[in-house]
């Protein structure tokens, strides 16, 4: 049998991701299995292992689609960092982007929630700062770790109470003084010049084609 090409291989990816969402709307996390994820998706079970080593693998590759992929949340913050998004861009996202963190946090914990996105934000900031064999220093990742909770409690907030009870413009503009807290304070914390923060940032979304997405 032939193997799928890639755009065949791409679509089953989206088409299993997008029915782990839809299922999470109606179930725990814990209790969402790999026979109902292909089911719900209209694949089979191979198809499922052809992209995905477990459901793990699926909800960690799920949930860092929806904060550092293609019109991400996090993605618009870099860009902020970078100075190629703006706050209005950012404030139309939040409205279709919080709904899934949100379920993740209702249906999956926040402690699951929380641990999964500290661990994307440390991966990504030592991407951007650290040359091969560095690492994040200790004060680094306790300012990467105080900005990504205050970002989560927002999230969790209006999970909790639901959206509408934070204001639609409030995120964007704690993002923006969050980022901007953010690189000035990691840049003393690491020992690396502001603006040669901001530049590694920019780089790194060049890299990334996230400016062109």
């Amino acid at each position: 049998m032939a193997r799928p090409r890639k755009s065949e291989r791409d679509a089953a990816g989206i088409r299993l991701a997008n029915a782990f969402w839809t299922l999470l709307e109606h179930h725990r996390l814990a209790n969402i299995t790999v026979g109902m994820v292909a089911e719900q998706a209209e694949l089979n079970r191979g198809t499922f292992y052809y992209h995905f080593k477990s459901m793990d693998d699926l909800i960690d590759r799920a949930i860092e689609d929806e904060v550092l992929g293609n019109e991400s949340v996090m993605q618009n913050v870099f860009g902020l960092i970078a100075g190629s998004s703006t706050v209005d861009s950012l404030e139309t996202l939040i409205n279709r982007k919080t709904d899934r963190f949100a379920l993740l946090i209702n249906q999956g914990g926040m402690d699951s929630f929380s641990i999964k996105i500290k661990c994307l934000m440390f991966g990504t900031w030592k991407t951007i700062l650290c040359d091969e064999g560095e690492e994040l220093s200790p004060s680094t990742r306790m300012i990467i770790e105080y900005s990504t909770s205050g970002v989560i409690g927002i999230i969790a907030y209006g999970a909790l109470h639901g959206s509408g009870e934070v204001p639609p413009e409030f995120f964007p503009s704690f993002a923006k003084s969050n980022s901007d807290f953010l690189v000035r304070q990691i840049g003393i914390a690491q020992g690396i010049p502001h603006e040669a923060v901001l530049e590694r940032v920019r780089t790194t979304l060049r890299i990334a084609g996230m400016n062109d997405r």
